[in-house]
């Protein structure tokens, strides 16, 4: 910086006066000349330094100030937290007043007044910049204040949920809603919060109004409470939609008005360093013409002269034309401009410091130029490859800006610039498929400050469309591709009301085997009677009857996945040319049955019994559609590679099953699976064919594909599973002192028709059975059988019997039992006291894949006598057998 106070004699007039002093008496005349030359160029260096450096360190100075504006304000929209906020708003407002500061004082430099234009142009821009940094801050504030609101209602309703889940169990509300809200109020308190996630939230909210409504009156005040907690929920996520789209629009005006800022800035800088060239030339004239002067009328002097014209070239003269020179070169745009004279102690030396900060200066509001102008770049470019489309529409409605997505999304084209966004709502209104939509004939006409619809396109694309008018700024628009989440929805409703239905059909399982269990047993025992023949005959009827409804039980197993499976690696070309002659037999003469299997075809890990029951299935279900038809139905085999959920990538083995038949619409497609469900005539279908092929493939780890056109025929894919290794047989070791038992499901033989006798006496049988009518059949049957038995309902009764009678040789007993305690408690305790007790347990769930695990014989209800003495058989000799 320059030196106001220094030393005269130090400085470069003094030097010069010292020598006029020298020379004055050789000429008086030519040193006056002199010393009014270089006093003359004293004045203009001075002027230079006080006039030209001011005003570019002012102008440099806004520029620096405008910078840190736009950083500012891009900052603030970006923090979270209150103080955080409050110290970059603070950091903001001050940043503004230091550059209205700067700008006032640049209207009061010399320049401004030969510039007027500019530094209006400037100050205009800048008040501009202000208003819309105090918009930023207005709406940047009311952004914060909304998710302070938003975060107080999520806190109030997290504790009022937590004062409903202290309050004693019911089944309104389940754990499992209060889990699942907890879980979403937890998932929405980060900030920003996720809008799918606040979404969700609003339609909890309504789910838990209709829980609040069937909720009993002491629990219906605090589920309404929550309600009305959650009510302004959805509002204020829609607020802070509006808000964070204002302050985008802020944010790239702030930036838009930078750049006009800097680049006016940037003129007056030029203007500067143009003024300051113009000086720094009259200044060299100034200092030639007093040369020559000097030389003309020095002859007298010559060779004092000759020096001292020597000492002012190399001391002054050739500095000082090297800063003009670099002066020039800085004003034509070069910024390595080395600087001579730095060390100097004199007014040169001030005046190549002062162009030293000027250069940095200038380099700098370049650099920072340059990176605003690659911000800007990555802004565009953020902006033209989002997935989402995006439009501006200006107060009047005609377009600003807009994304090539925005029209690809909404399948109307490209949009022109200035097109008002009428045409807009137009082209949407006479799409082929949206001109019948009442919603889109009503969307944008009304003044809501936010508006959205979701609408179907051609092609099975799904996208939604925001509208949020700004006020008095014009419209903001979005169209969001819901193409993907509209698929995993459909598929997720599907796959769960097919995982409701199997645990239905599960549960009613059970019970029917429970309940035939009854009627077979009382049917058995009544052909043993010695009834008549009429009665005989009608009682067979029934018998058989009972047993096509415990078929029916197994097929409700196979599609609710609980039936027992043998899995193996198989062959599928084998097990297809096995079957082959008998799918052609049960074909007509007008359909042909044709088979394909690709090379190399892997195994797969399958049951092979149950594979050939669907493959049957399949192929008369196609004969069926191909009632009346000639054609041929189809088996593929092959290997495939398919993407699983969750992006898992796995070998499969597929089968496909191929008619030519009259093929089924969507909507029948999508229900194919369901039990009893079918579309042929009454009295020609149960319905459970496909439900059951579909119940066996999922519960073997595969997967189940339809394709179907109406008029052409249906393909029902089977992907079943890659048998990796060749299977080796596993042999399960019964745990010590309990030899290995057997596993009887209905197709046993008695051992021997009369039970064995101990001591000369029937042996005593110990019945644990809840279900009353299950447990007087049971009974029944040993009476029948020549047993002697003690019956119960309650664990406990039992467990005390095995304990006080040493007499009781065999305990059979329900595992499914009421209470805390199972069948299995229960003999492992009756174990306990009797270590050597021979122990059946009986179940109308099948067990038959854990039998190894559960150290007991098991019998699978319904079961006929034959089964139960076969069993009880077996226990008895091995107890008896040791003596």
């Amino acid at each position: 910086m320059v030196e106001p106070h220094r030393s005269f004699l130090f400085g470069a007039r003094g030097r010069l006066l010292s020598f006029n002093l020298l020379a004055m008496s050789l000429a008086l005349f030519i040193g006056l000349v002199a010393y009014y030359g270089f006093t003359n160029a004293g004045r203009l260096l001075r002027e230079m330094q006080e006039n030209t450096l001011s005003e570019m360190n002012s102008g440099m100075e806004v520029g620096v100030k405008t910078a840190k504006v736009a950083t500012f304000a891009i900052s603030l929209t970006q923090v979270v937290g209150a103080m955080e906020y409050q110290s970059e708003s603070d950091r903001l407002k001050l940043a503004l007043k230091a550059q209205k500061a700067s700008i006032d004082e640049m209207a009061v430099s010399p320049l401004a007044s030969r510039q007027p234009a500019l530094i209006a142009q400037i100050q205009q821009r800048a008040n501009e910049l202000q208003q819309s940094v105090q918009q930023l801050l207005d709406t940047t504030r009311a952004r914060h204040l909304d998710r302070h609101n938003l975060l107080s209602l999520l806190y109030q309703a997290q504790s009022q949920l937590d004062l409903i889940g202290s309050m004693p169990a019911d089944h309104w509300p389940s754990r499992g809603d209060q889990a699942r809200l907890n879980t979403l109020i937890t998932m929405a308190l980060p900030i920003p919060a996720s809008p799918v996630v606040l979404e969700q939230l609003a339609a909890e909210r309504n789910d838990w109004q209709w829980l609040a409504q069937r909720a009993d009156n002491e629990r219906r005040p605090y589920l309404l409470q929550l309600t009305e907690i959650l009510k302004p929920v959805h509002a204020l996520d829609q607020t802070l939609k509006d808000r964070d789209l204002a302050i985008a629009y802020h944010t790239f005006r702030v930036r838009a008005l930078v750049g006009m800022l800097d680049a006016s800035i940037s003129q007056y800088v030029q203007l500067v360093a143009d003024s300051a060239s113009q000086r720094a030339t009259h200044t060299q004239r100034e200092l030639s013409a007093s040369t020559g002067t000097v030389e003309v009328f020095a002859l007298l002097a010559l060779f004092i002269t000759g020096l001292a014209g020597r000492y002012i070239y190399l001391n002054l003269g050739v500095h000082l034309t090297a800063i003009a020179d670099a002066m020039t070169r800085l004003a034509q745009g070069e910024r390595t401009v080395h600087v001579p004279a730095l060390k100097r102690k004199d007014e040169l030396g001030d005046l190549a410091r002062a162009f030293n900060v000027f250069a940095q200066n200038a380099a700098a509001l370049e650099k920072v130029t340059r990176l605003l102008r690659e911000k800007s770049g990555q802004l565009e470019t953020t902006f033209l490859s989002i997935r989402d489309g995006f439009a501006l529409f200006a107060a009047d409605g005609t377009l600003v800006v807009s994304n090539p997505q925005y029209g690809q999304l909404l399948q109307i084209g490209d949009i022109a610039p200035g097109s008002h966004f009428n045409d807009v709502l137009a082209r949407l209104r006479t799409h082929p498929t949206l001109h019948d939509e009442p919603a889109i004939h009503a969307f944008g006409d009304h003044h809501d400050l936010a508006q959205s619809i979701e609408l179907a396109l051609p092609g099975e694309q799904f996208v939604e469309l925001h509208l949020t008018r700004l006020p008095n700024q014009g419209i903001a628009s979005m169209v969001l591709d819901r193409t993907m989440r509209k698929s995993l929805e459909t598929k997720l409703i599907h796959d769960q009301k097919m995982k409701a239905v199997g645990h239905l059909t599960g549960g009613i399982a059970h019970d029917f085997n429970n309940l035939l269990a009854v009627i077979l047993g009382n049917l058995g025992l009544l052909q043993e009677s010695g009834l008549g023949e009429r009665t005989r005959v009608r009682i067979e009827r029934a018998h058989k009857a009972a047993e096509r409804g415990a078929l029916l039980i197994q097929r409700l197993l196979a599609f609710s996945r609980k039936q027992a499976l043998r899995p193996q690696a198989v062959d599928l070309e084998l097990l297809v040319a096995n079957l082959r002659e008998l799918m052609e037999h049960s074909l007509p003469d007008s359909l042909q049955l044709t088979y394909e299997a690709a090379p190399h075809l892997r195994r797969a890990w399958i049951d092979a019994n149950q594979l050939e029951n669907c493959l049957m299935n399949l192929v008369v279900n196609a004969r069926d559609a191909m009632e009346g038809r000639h054609g041929r139905i189809s088996l593929r085999l092959f290997n495939q590679t398919v993407s699983r959920s969750g992006g898992i990538i796995e070998e499969m083995v597929s089968i496909e099953v191929m008619d030519q038949g009259c093929g089924m619409t969507p909507e029948l497609a999508a229900r194919v699976f369901e039990p009893f469900f079918t579309t042929k005539p009454a009295g020609k279908g149960s319905g459970l064919g496909l439900s059951m092929v579909y119940g066996f493939i999922r519960q073997s780890g595969g997967r189940v594909q339809i394709e179907s056109e109406l008029g052409r025929g249906t393909c029902i894919r089977l992907q079943l599973p890659w048998a990796s290794q060749e299977p080796q047989l596993v042999v399960v070791d019964a745990p010590p002192d309990t030899p290995s038992q057997p596993l009887v499901h209905g197709d046993a033989s008695p051992l021997g028709s009369e039970p064995p006798q101990v001591a000369g006496e029937p042996p005593l049988i110990v019945v644990l059975e809840d279900q009353a009518d299950v447990r007087q059949t049971l009974c029944d049957y040993l009476h029948n059988l020549g047993f002697i038995t003690l019956d119960s309902a309650s664990a406990a009764d039992v467990i005390g019997w095995v304990q006080q009678l040493e007499s009781v040789h065999l305990l059979i007993s329900d595992i499914a039992l009421p209470g805390q305690m199972s069948g299995i408690d229960v003999a492992n305790l009756a174990r306990e006291q009797r270590p050597a007790l021979p122990v059946l347990l009986v179940s109308g769930h099948d067990f038959s894949e854990q039998a190894a695990r559960l150290h007991y014989p098991l019998l699978m209800k319904p079961y006929d006598q034959n089964d139960l003495l076969c069993q009880i058989n077996q226990l008895l000799a091995q107890e008896v057998s040791p003596a």
